[in-house]
């Protein structure tokens, strides 16, 4: 700890923090000195003793410059910077610098280059230019609302730049936060002419979502790692363009994924994280929940991480091949956190900002990554909607996944909601809703618990995985769910299976079913088969697989938005890891080869997506809907039936009838005549009516009359 550390915390207050080791941490003065031979007595109205240091607190003069560098001296002669520390949280600091604008970082034109940048309490800001082998440097001028400005007149087409920011007594060089590229390893910021990525053609689709999308959670890396893809090249954006690609007549990548029938694949994080080398990406592997830059590509998935323009023209194109394919993207997004506070840019350019503090000064951790991202502050909120406006329209995306959502404000998600559909109207924005224990008020939290503040916004639905496959957590994998061998769950899988909407005798979690993201598995935790290693030891593979089935059906014809992760489809293994984000290609890539091994799943999944999209039953929008048309029961040995009546103009089905006997005993049901099963336990459609139908063991059966 420094001898003496000086804190500007409010309109009139200042901190000083004097350790013991420093005259046993005693001063009897204290004065502010500044510019031009400024001097002023500071009056002590408090004195508190701590272990290691003596904290002052201290008055204030009225008519503090900001953007002027002070200095505290005490009795003894020592002098150091005042830092504006807890002062740029206050109502009053927001009134006085909240900018609305919407130019900032670096704009391009042919004949200059605009550079903007907010950083209200910066006693002076350079852009240092490097272009065409030439560095220069420009002083900027400071504007209204704090923003420093500088126009650069040139063609800065390829140009890179970082700002040099003086504040709080220091010199510190970061890159632009709203830095749209950047080159290898976040070194520099990139100007770049959207002009350029524009033109990359699109293959618009019509609008898909909520109730009606399938959703298909897939890792650029973990896509085409493997070898035995077939693309020319690994684990890049360009690798899962390559079309046609294959092994053992099992398509891979891009083909893979356009043969399933999803109707939105959610990449994992494709913006700038910290732990893999762009350059030596063999040497390192992560799922990139560490970020570095918000706004700008990663560069490990480029083909040239040095070149700016590369990884925003290669994302855009695999955005474009996926449209062109029938599938539409959703980015998973990290603006809950940074993997470091004191190297991010936003420290740099306002310390003790952009993040949630305590009022002793020390960083909230609700993420448990060591920061908070403060997006309930205006300028914070405001970075977040920016963001997703340049990102929607950037790169043409239909939705973003936001990691632990309930980190952020509901505010600031419903200002997400709002600017996203300004951009694309059917946008999907869902994330996870857990309640999370940051510094908010928990009325304020963008968690599931405050779901009725944020119409129109998904959560995953945790309720619904633990009911029809268990708890996840490693210390609960023995437990069982619905579907893997706890009949106890019947009723519970009932509400669940409405996407829990409906009130008493059900659990009510939602008011709408499009909030209700049902996923049995997610990137996160052990696989599903893993978790049956546990908590289904005692059975053979083949009864296993019937579960694994019955899981994939029940995420199909739930009410709400079905989530598949990559490989759940084939009984994916990670060899028991439960938390592989660094774990490596040979534990995370795609296994083709138990792809191919597995085929049989992968088509039955095929067949329940084929079903859910044909019949509009499963995919009904509103709560009243589901109030009116569902009926729920449990049947003898804890069966469910699962019955919606509702006419369908395209198939004229009035009775859709779902049936899950999750017993080890075939069942026979006695219906009236005119029953057809269109969805067996091998998914498949059969012709004939019938008026008694049989349901095997570990099985779901659809009947439609």
């Amino acid at each position: 700890m420094p001898s003496m550390n000086a804190y500007l915390d409010d309109f009139g207050k200042i901190t000083v923090h004097l350790n013991r080791s420093f005259f046993g941490g005693r001063s009897e003065t204290f004065w502010i000195t500044g510019d031009k031979g400024y001097s002023s007595q500071l009056l002590i109205v408090g004195v508190e003793d701590h272990s290691s240091f003596v904290r002052y607190n201290l008055t204030c003069p009225a008519g503090l410059v900001f953007g002027t560098s002070y200095q505290v001296r005490e009795a003894h002669g020592l002098g150091v910077p005042l830092e504006y520390r807890m002062i740029v949280n206050t109502k009053q600091f927001n009134e006085r610098f909240f900018y609305n604008g919407d130019d900032l970082g670096a704009t391009y034109h042919w004949t200059h280059t605009d550079f903007a940048l907010w950083a209200p309490t910066a006693v002076s800001v350079i852009v240092r230019i490097r272009n065409r082998g030439t560095t220069e440097i420009y002083p900027m001028t400071r504007g209204e609302k704090g923003v420093w400005r500088k126009r650069v007149i040139a063609n800065l087409k390829y140009a890179t730049y970082t700002y040099i920011v003086e504040r709080n007594g220091e010199m510190v060089e970061c890159v632009d936060p709203y830095g749209i590229s950047s080159i290898g390893n976040g070194r520099e910021s990139a100007v770049i002419d959207l002009d350029e990525i524009s033109r990359i053609q699109d293959y618009p689709l019509e609008d898909v979502s909520g109730t009606d999308a399938v959703i298909y959670e897939a890792n650029v890396r973990d896509m085409t790692s493997s070898s035995l893809t077939g693309t020319k090249n690994h684990g890049t954006f360009s690798a899962l363009c390559e079309e046609d690609t294959s092994y053992e007549e099992m398509p891979t990548g891009l083909a893979y994924l356009a043969s399933l029938g999803v109707t939105h694949v959610q990449l994992m994080p494709v913006f700038d994280f910290i732990t893999v080398d762009e350059f030596h990406t063999e040497l390192s592997y992560n799922w990139g929940y560490d970020p570095m830059q918000f706004i700008t590509p990663e560069g490990s998935y480029s083909s040239d991480p040095d070149d700016p323009y590369t990884r925003v023209r290669e994302l855009k194109t695999l955005v474009t091949k996926l449209h062109k394919h029938g599938m539409r993207v959703c980015f998973d997004v990290v603006f809950n956190h940074v993997y470091n506070v004191e190297t991010s840019s936003f420290h740099a350019v306002l310390p003790y900002y952009y993040f949630r503090y305590n009022s002793n000064g020390f960083l909230s951790n609700g993420t448990y990554c060591g920061n908070d991202f403060a997006s309930e502050k205006p300028m914070a909120r405001k970075f977040i909607l920016d963001a997703v406006r340049k990102i929607m329209s950037i790169y043409g995306i239909d939705g973003m996944r936001f990691d632990l959502m309930g980190i952020l404000d509901t505010d600031t998600m419903n200002g997400v909601r709002d600017t996203a559909r300004s951009v694309k109207p059917s946008a999907m924005i869902y994330g996870e809703g857990w309640d999370m224990p940051t510094i908010l008020d928990g009325s304020k939290k963008a968690s599931i618990n405050n779901q009725e503040k944020m119409p129109g916004i998904g959560h995953f639905n945790d309720f619904f995985r633990d009911m029809i496959k268990g708890k996840t957590s490693d210390d609960q994998k023995y437990v069982k769910g619905y579907a893997t061998g706890d009949l106890g769950l019947s009723f519970g899988t009932l509400s669940a299976l409405c996407g829990n909407v409906l009130g008493d005798p059900y659990y009510c979690r939602f008011d709408s079913p499009d909030k209700s993201i049902n996923g049995i598995e997610t990137h996160d935790n052990a696989t599903t088969w893993d978790k049956m290693h546990a908590c289904c030891s005692n059975e053979d593979k083949d009864t296993r697989q019937k579960r694994h089935k019955m899981m994939l059906a029940c995420t199909m014809v739930a009410q709400g938005v079905p989530f598949i992760h990559a490989g759940f489809e084939f009984a994916g293994t990670k060899g028991d890891n439960s938390n592989s984000y660094n774990a490596g290609d040979s534990i995370n890539q795609m296994d083709w080869r138990r792809a191919v091994y597995n085929q049989h799943l992968i088509e039955y999944t095929k067949k329940a997506i084929a079903l859910r999209k044909k019949y509009r039953g499963f995919r009904l929008h509103f709560t009243r809907q589901i109030e009116k048309y569902v009926r729920l029961s449990v049947a003898e040995g804890g069966c469910i039936f699962y019955e919606i009546t509702c006419s369908d103009p395209v198939n004229n089905t009035q009775v859709i009838r779902v049936i899950i006997n999750p017993t080890f005993d075939d069942r026979w049901y006695n219906f009236e005549p005119g029953w057809r099963v269109v969805f067996d336990e091998n998914g498949n459609e059969q012709t004939d009516t019938v008026s008694e139908v049989r349901v095997p063991a570990l099985s779901v059966i659809v009947c439609v009359r």
